[in-house]
């Protein structure tokens, strides 16, 4: 096994930091040589790496994980791969991340007598790129709710008057009186002809029983 150590100061908040390393699908934005990365669950991904130019495949797994303080993950088949990063908070939200990463350097490494040079450089470009997507993650996080805020602050605030209108229409609405005024319908004369209802042919037939009654 051949093991490399570096650590490096991550301008984010220790909470932020872990997040993003506790999510698998976040490593091929920052972790050289990643050919792809499939999650399988929650804690597992299916991986492919090249490594100097050997390949290796396997699942790993984060196997410990204590939320803002430590993280390990490590390949659950094939060739021996084992990372264990360690976070530790600082003043004015920076975080420092200790990693160390283990290798079995006869299998992937292309001369075992450098293969702690191998691992070191790639360990410390790995730590480098994670620094560049927290930063840059974190950044476009807090400009995009800035410009929210703005948005929401810039907003014209309706009159006094514009209001009042608004409550008065939404009371009538509900009411009815909007209803009613909108769609009442226009009082209709009585007609003077043709079939004028039950009520009009009554007083007829009084009419002329008063007349018979005069004769």
């Amino acid at each position: 096994m051949s093991t490399a150590r570096e650590s490096i100061e991550v301008a984010v908040p220790v909470a932020v930091a872990y997040e993003q390393l506790a999510h698998f699908e976040n490593y091929p934005q920052f972790m050289s040589g990643v050919m792809s990365m499939a999650p399988i669950d929650a804690s597992t991904a299916h991986m492919v790496l090249d490594i100097e130019g050997t390949r290796a495949e396997f699942d790993a797994r984060i196997t410990e994980a204590r939320p803002g303080e430590f993280l390990c993950w490590e390949a659950m088949d094939g060739p021996q791969v084992i990372e264990a990063l360690r976070l530790e908070p600082m003043a004015d939200d920076m975080t420092r991340i200790i990693a160390e990463l283990q290798i079995d350097a006869r299998e992937l490494m292309p001369a075992e007598e450098h293969a702690a040079e191998v691992l070191n450089r790639r360990l410390k470009a790995d730590l480098k790129g994670f620094k560049r997507f927290c930063e840059e993650t974190a950044k476009a996080a807090k400009a995009s709710t800035t410009a929210e805020t703005k948005e929401i602050k810039s907003s014209p605030r309706p009159s006094p008057a514009t209001v009042a209108r608004g409550i008065a229409r939404g009371i009538a609405s509900a009411s009815g009186l909007t209803h009613h005024a909108t769609n009442e319908r226009p009082v209709q004369s009585a007609s003077t002809g043709g079939n004028l209802g039950p009520m009009q042919h009554a007083g007829d037939r009084g009419t002329r029983v008063r007349q018979q009654h005069d004769i």
